[in-house]
């Protein structure tokens, strides 16, 4: 059986953690075919090395214990956002991982190293060309912070040395295809191939859920999530539906602003702020909402979605959706098809678009049936699993061949 290298930034530091399990979730799928070794940063409290669900973790030191807050809480690039001097923090983070990198590789006998994000899992990568055996493959996927944010001069010739520099690139929409073909990345070194939901026992309908809550948002509170259009399409609303209810699932550096949003529009009873929950606790959140709502735009630096599985696990427990028209949504979403989609960044159109689906019930049922049933025929991660480890084969093979 041979053996692969994740390289990741984001995931499950510890049981219950509210870390994306994305990552986690893909690894599980391709340990039935090769060995799975995992390459991810510490945290204070983390274990240095342990074995979950069959996949060797790894996780390296960095700085003091203490100041190991690079990644994690809401991704490497939202908290350089937040504290500045945390940029100090990253040359240390990618010699650590590149130095971890040669080792495991020599350890494990690598045949392909998986790279999550172009910078700094690509970065890294590509450069441990120069003390890695020739033989192994660079496999490298963009979830889209990283190909839309960072667009520095300096920052965007290393995303197109990444990209060029790597055997494989694989992007979770058909927006971001276009942006990495536009950047001089050859066209058959480029798959469109999304990451997955588990469809089949987590994020399934349930028709006696008890609904509690008309609007549900579930993510971070950071610009490009577009919370404050939310907000503000709640406002709208309130004259004709006064006892309209919106629960916000997530934490992150908007949430005072919001707060202080609502009270200032007179609405913040009607939203519940719930902070971060477990992972495994959001199916039934999902549930008990008429209504999901993603409301992403694009930010003042350019960051945006990458794909938006949120949407994915939403329509996946039986809600009605709406998103905003954003590229990379249009790849979950079918306007009135399979959800709603409503102007990024206008709250009169949002509210207009809630408004359908609170008072039509025959239009909302459709919709979650619709939405159901295609992200269950799309985004599932048994398929999403057997899409990588073909694209996965196929590298190996070209590097048999070559």
């Amino acid at each position: 059986m041979r053996s692969i290298l994740v390289l990741t930034s984001t995931y499950p530091r510890w049981k219950g953690d509210t870390e994306p399990a994305f990552i986690h979730s893909l690894c599980k799928q391709l340990t039935g075919r090769y060995k799975v070794i995992l390459l991810a940063p510490h945290y204070p409290g983390a274990k240095r090395r342990e074995e979950l669900d069959g996949i060797k973790v790894y996780r390296f030191f960095y700085s003091l214990s203490a100041m190991e807050h690079l990644a994690y809480d809401g991704g490497i690039i939202q908290n350089m956002k937040n504290n500045r001097l945390k940029y100090l923090l990253v040359p240390f983070f990618i010699a650590s991982q590149y130095i971890m990198i040669v080792a495991l590789c020599r350890k494990h006998r690598i045949s392909l190293i998986h790279a999550h994000w172009l910078i700094p899992q690509g970065l890294s990568a590509v450069l441990s060309r120069y003390l890695i055996p020739e033989h192994i493959r660079i496999l490298c996927t963009s979830h889209g912070g990283d190909l839309y944010s960072l667009q520095s001069g300096f920052l965007s010739a290393v995303k197109r040395y990444v990209l060029s520099r790597s055997d494989h690139v694989t992007v979770v929409s058909e927006a971001m295809k276009s942006r990495v073909l536009q950047m001089g990345c050859h066209p058959q070194k480029v798959t469109m191939q999304s990451m997955g939901v588990d469809l089949k026992n987590r994020f399934t309908p349930d028709g006696m859920a008890t609904i509690s809550t008309d609007l549900i948002f579930v993510g971070r509170l950071v610009e490009k999530k577009g919370v404050s259009t939310l907000v503000e399409a709640v406002h709208h609303l309130r004259p004709e539906f006064p006892e309209l209810k919106l629960t916000i699932i997530g934490d992150g550096p908007e949430r005072y602003a919001l707060e202080k949003q609502a009270r200032t529009l007179g609405i913040y009873h009607q939203i519940d702020f719930l902070g971060a929950v477990p992972n495994e606790r959001l199916p039934d959140y999902y549930r008990s909402a008429r209504i999901a709502i993603v409301p992403s735009i694009v930010a003042k630096d350019g960051d945006q979605e990458g794909l938006g599985l949120v949407a994915v696990e939403a329509m996946g427990c039986g809600c009605a959706t709406v998103v905003s028209n954003l590229p990379a949504l249009e790849d979950v979403v079918e306007d009135r098809e399979t959800g709603l989609m409503f102007e990024s960044g206008n709250a009169a159109d949002l509210a207009d678009k809630i408004r359908q689906l609170l008072v039509d019930e025959s239009l909302r049922l459709r919709l979650a049936r619709k939405g159901r049933e295609y992200v269950a025929s799309k985004f599932d991660w048994e398929e999403v699993g057997n899409n990588y480890i073909e694209i996965i084969d196929k590298c190996l093979t070209d590097q048999a061949a070559a």
